[in-house]
């Protein structure tokens, strides 16, 4: 009845109002005056700020009544103390008691039914029981999980996203993440990202600006995007104000301590000689050196140093505060955000240098969404948002401190010597260094390396002027939006080096004589980057949606797009020509009785990487849908009380891609430059540079294109306190863009030309169950949700392997490779009676492999595939909210499993470099030896310069990257709404732990 009331709402308004008004007068002591008591006027509006019609207005006291007139105005009798009700059909009720003032307005909010709520779809939105593409959605206030990265934030809570992150470092924490995993091995892997409808990252959006984030899967959810929409489609919507009695101020501030939790443990320097030694074969430190360093008699002369520990601290903290205010009327709605997050990372400072060795970040987020109704069928939008990231690093990277750190011994160099004294008469150090061109000092290059500054600015900005025609063509409605977003990054480097010095000895009277090894800078440098770009969007959109004879549900889209990239610094002239992509979309729906569900999606979209005729592509989708809950045999039977909803759909449809390898462009041209390399002419031999191809022109490229299927379920059981959605989905992608890998050298092609030869497909299911009660004061929320997805390589133009079980053909993307690890030879005996291995010199202790072929040879032949690849197959999370009275708590964990990782490279080797090279990890301790041959030591016998045997990748150093932990721990106490005197609506205190 609402959504039948809704559509004949714009034509019939007055006839409404008239009907409306004559039942009222029917009805005895409806309408009624009492002298004596003051007049209440007022105006009711719905959340857009619509006027609200024939609203019932009653007061319960007195039982009088009236109703609203065409503008939503009311006026009634009543006096202080007693109750007004606020009734309509569609609406929840409010109910108001009679205060001071005479004039009380209020915003009504609508009754939305589960099958009534609206979700975010591709271009635009649709009622859930509409919905038969596979979409997941979540509003950011369901999760209640304060978060500084959206991405971290949506991994392990959506079905779908297989997420990793990989990083802790404050502004490179974020995760990558795909949409039901890999699909191609092609360029682009990544799924489009839309805020509000545009182009844009999400890495830096707050969290407390977002109203609902929605995952697109399916081919008919993501069709309407065509070639930009091959790896999925993630929408974010911000939020936006809506017509309020009051503004509505939120206030949130958070605190928190950040741990290092497992960093590597690194073996003492006594360990680390005797373990030299032993590696020798004959002794290089003497007994009387390795108990100095053991008992630390002098350390500057037996240095003993944890090189993590002189650069990491254990704890650091971030704060973010936000404030948001919205609210707004009949004439303009508004949110408005502001927010600030300050945090720091887990290096340790130079209390000595006028500048710090730390990272610290300030990010500061800002948004303003204004919806105006120019008329009562006219709205203008206007979104403004964007962010500031100003942040301060040390000189020298992360990665490059962590392999400072690796590749420096303990015992090679303290930290510092003292060397005479400062003005103040305290006593003055220098770094300690060797003449070592392979090793540094991990300190000097934390707090003598200067620092590095970045400043990042991101404006986005959006004005969308939307009409609705239903007054003369009902439910008809079209949009027309630009978008303008600028980035602009400034990183100035202020780096320099301080001097060594080395310890040679101590004086006569026991002073340390130290010999200086390097000459460092005296002032820091100066030196700057830039990056600028914009971004510029157009799109017109027009929406038709209607019912015909209350059962059948008609809908349409249609929507022009272009997109203007350009990148303000760019090295290449072909990289400064603008990036531009434009296309046609096209939507058409159809529903009978909210029981049977069909839905058809076009996207035509052209790329500048295909020459002129083949620039475009056309890429269809559809699906069907049956409601059979909604069927009278189902609602009239007691399986009803069971499963009270029941959906079941499928899909199918064509996406494309167009990105090419090494972020080309234009496939088509042939690029000549130096592409044949040079060559050497004349008695002198002088070398010239030569002129070839540095990009051969393929004219008949294509579009990568994947056909997509999806077949799913949808239930709620016992009246909606349970709800299940599980989808099994299929792609097949073909013509994926690639460099040649068969052509032979001789055909003197230095850089490959592109093709479409690649053939990929991916499989998969992923399923959310949530259970929602309420028990009076308590209310629980238990749920979880998983994916699944395994990827095969059909065709990758390469030719077989002379061994075809080592074709990549066939195996997951990016499946590892190796030898199988047999365990350790005991002793010479066993190594002469196993197969040959070709990897140097075996010897007691060394690891034996599998001889796969049976040729009596391991060698590379022998290698095969082993475990699976370094992105999860499964990603899943699972958790609980509790809520008593005032009380929240929140629980949420996550995990991962058929994932592996590759152990190896310097520092993980012992003694890899030989030398006063590399450092140890404390299991090297636990060993094979010939006193102790254990067969499930962790490291095999030691040696010098490592053993190229040892250490070549097999299961012996491939570990299983599953885990399961606790993301996220939250604790609150929601105070009464009067807290000394303000009203505050919510005031909740967090505990989270952080990893």
């Amino acid at each position: 009845m609402k959504n039948i009331y809704f559509l004949i709402r714009p034509s019939y308004q007055r006839i409404a109002f008239l009907v409306l008004c004559i039942l009222m007068v029917t009805v005895p002591g409806v309408i009624s005056a009492q002298s004596g008591k003051q007049q209440i006027k007022g105006q009711v509006l719905d959340g857009q700020g619509d006027a609200l019609i024939g609203v019932a207005v009653r007061n319960l006291t007195t039982s009088t009544g009236v109703i609203t007139d065409i503008d939503g105005f009311y006026a009634i009798e009543a006096q202080k103390g007693e109750i007004l009700e606020f009734s309509y059909v569609g609406y929840n009720t409010v109910k108001k008691e009679v205060a001071n003032s005479f004039s009380i307005s209020i915003v009504m909010t609508e009754d939305v039914q589960s099958l009534d709520e609206v979700v975010v779809v591709g271009m635009g939105t649709q009622r859930k029981a509409s919905v038969i593409g596979s979409i997941a959605s979540v509003r950011m206030a369901d999760l209640k999980v304060p978060s500084r990265s959206l991405e971290n934030a949506l991994v392990g809570r959506m079905a779908g996203i297989i997420g990793v992150q990989r990083s802790g470092e404050p502004g490179q924490d974020a995760s990558s993440f795909w949409i039901r995993g890999i699909s191609t091995f092609g360029a682009n892997q990544d799924p489009l990202v839309l805020v509000d409808g545009v182009e844009r990252s999400m890495t830096n959006i707050s969290p407390e600006e977002i109203e609902s984030v929605s995952i697109l899967k399916d081919a008919s959810a993501t069709a309407v995007y065509g070639v930009r929409a091959a790896n999925g489609v993630v929408l974010v919507t911000t939020r936006k104000g809506e017509a309020s009695e009051k503004p509505s101020i939120e206030l949130k501030m958070e605190y928190g301590v950040s741990q290092l939790t497992r960093m590597p443990k690194l073996l003492d320097g006594a360990n680390f000689m005797e373990l030299y030694n032993e590696a020798n074969g004959t002794p290089i430190y003497s007994d009387a050196v390795i108990e100095a360093t053991r008992l630390g008699t002098d350390p500057y002369l037996y240095p003993n140093v944890d090189w993590f520990n002189e650069i990491f601290k254990k704890n650091s903290d971030n704060s973010n505060i936000s404030l948001n205010v919205h609210g707004g009327g009949k004439v303009a709605r508004y949110f408005v955000s502001v927010g600030i997050m300050n945090e720091h990372g887990n290096y340790r400072d130079n209390p000595t240098n006028s500048y710090k060795s730390n990272i610290s970040l300030t990010k500061y987020n800002y948004r303003a969404n204004v919806d105006v109704s120019l008329s009562k069928s006219t709205t203008l939008d206007l979104e403004l948002g964007g962010w500031l990231i100003d942040s301060h690093n040390p000189g020298m990277t992360s990665s490059e401190l962590f392999d400072k750190a690796y590749t420096q011994n303990p015992i090679n160099i303290p930290v510092r010597y003292p060397y005479g004294f400062n003005a103040d008469g305290s006593q003055h150090y220098v770094w300690a260094g060797s003449n070592s061109i392979t090793t540094e000092n991990p300190a000097e290059r934390l707090m003598g390396s200067g620092y590095r500054t970045e400043f990042k600015n991101q404006f986005n900005g959006q004005a969308r002027l939307s009409q609705d025609f239903g007054k003369w063509v009902p439910g008809l409605k079209a949009n027309v939006a630009f978008s303008f977003d600028a980035y602009t990054k400034n990183i100035t480097k202020r780096t320099k080096k301080e001097s060594y010095y080395m310890a040679t000895g101590r004086d006569d009277a026991g002073n340390l004589e130290l010999k200086q090894m390097s000459i460092g800078d005296e002032y820091l440098g100066y030196e700057t980057e830039q990056e600028v770009n914009r971004a510029m969007e157009l799109k017109a959109q027009v929406t038709y949606e209607r019912v015909f004879n209350t059962v059948h549900r008609v809908g349409g889209m249609g929507m022009y797009y272009h997109r203007d990239y350009r990148d303000g610094t760019a090295t290449e002239a072909i990289r400064s020509l603008p990036y531009r992509k434009q296309g046609l979309a096209a939507r058409a729906t159809y529903s009978y009785d909210d029981r049977y569900f069909a839905e058809f999606n076009i996207g035509y979209n052209g790329s500048e990487n295909f020459p002129k005729g083949q620039r475009f592509g056309i890429f269809p989708a559809g699906a069907i849908g049956y409601l059979i809950s909604n069927e009278k045999f189902w609602q009239n039977s007691s399986i009803n009380n069971v499963v009270s909803m029941l959906k079941l759909k499928g899909s199918m449809g064509l996406v494309g891609a167009e990105a090419l390898p090494n972020n080309r462009r234009y496939a088509y041209l042939t690029i000549v430059g130096d592409g044949l390399g040079g060559y050497i002419f004349g008695p002198n031999e002088t070398n010239y540079a030569g002129t070839g191809e540095n990009q051969y022109g393929v004219v008949n490229l294509t579009w990568e294109k994947g056909l997509k299927s999806n077949i799913g379920i949808q239930a709620e059981f016992f009246g909606g306190d349970v709800s299940l959605d599980v989808d099994y989905f299929y792609e097949k992608r073909k013509d994926i863009l690639i460099q040649r890998n068969s052509l032979p050298g001789i055909a003197g092609i230095n850089d490959m030309p592109f093709a479409n030869l690649g053939r990929m497909e991916n499989q998969g299911v992923d399923g959310t169950i949530e259970y929602n009660k309420s028990f009076r004061d308590f209310s629980m929320r238990v749920y979880a949700n998983g994916t699944f997805t395994h990827n095969t390589v059909l065709d990758q133009d390469q030719p077989d392997y002379q061994n075809k079980y080592q074709n990549r053909v066939g195996k997951r993307h990016n499946q590892q490779f190796g030898l199988i690890a047999l365990g350790y030879f005991n002793d010479e005996a066993e190594i002469a009676r196993s197969p040959k291995q070709q990897f140097g010199t075996v010897r007691p202790g060394d690891v034996k492999y599998l001889d796969v072929n049976g040729d009596g040879i391991v060698d590379s032949n022998d290698e095969v595939a082993i475990g699976y690849s370094s992105i999860p197959e499964i990603v899943y999370g699972f958790g609980t909210q509790l809520m008593w009275k005032g009380f929240d708590v929140g629980i949420f964990f996550r995990g991962q499993t058929r994932v592996s990782y590759m152990l190896g490279g310097e520092g993980f080797v012992p003694f890899q470099e030989g030398g006063d090279r590399g450092n140890l990890f404390v299991e090297a301790l636990d060993r094979w030896t010939v006193d102790n041959p254990r067969q499930d030591a962790f490291y095999p016998r030691l040696s010098i310069g490592g053993s190229t045997n040892n250490y070549q990748e097999s299961t012996k150093w491939q570990v299983d990257g599953s885990f399961l932990r606790l993301a996220d721990l939250e604790i609150g106490y929601s105070f009464p709404k009067k807290v000394a005197g303000a009203d505050v609506s919510k005031w909740v205190a967090y505990l989270l732990p952080r990893y």
